[in-house]
């Protein structure tokens, strides 16, 4: 069961060490029992992803519903 409160984050692979230290942040205060962290996997690794279960109420992979043009993705998810 959700909390009624959420901090949602994105992130790929590249910022993934200032995820851990966002996620380390929020829970140094007792005030992070009563709220979950769900994040949006926007290209991390599987070893990422195994690190970030240990740590958060949900990952899920991003979705877009907007046509980027291919020039601004440039290879990247």
């Amino acid at each position: 069961m959700l909390n009624k409160t959420a901090i949602v984050s994105l992130a790929d692979e590249k910022y993934f060490e200032l995820l851990l230290e966002l996620i380390g942040s929020i829970n140094n205060f007792d005030q992070s029992k009563e709220v979950d962290i769900c994040i949006l996997d926007a290209g991390m690794n599987n070893y990422q992803i195994k690190i970030l279960k240990q740590k958060v109420k949900q990952i899920k992979k991003a979705e877009w519903d907007i046509d980027v043009p291919r020039y601004k993705i440039k290879n990247k998810e």
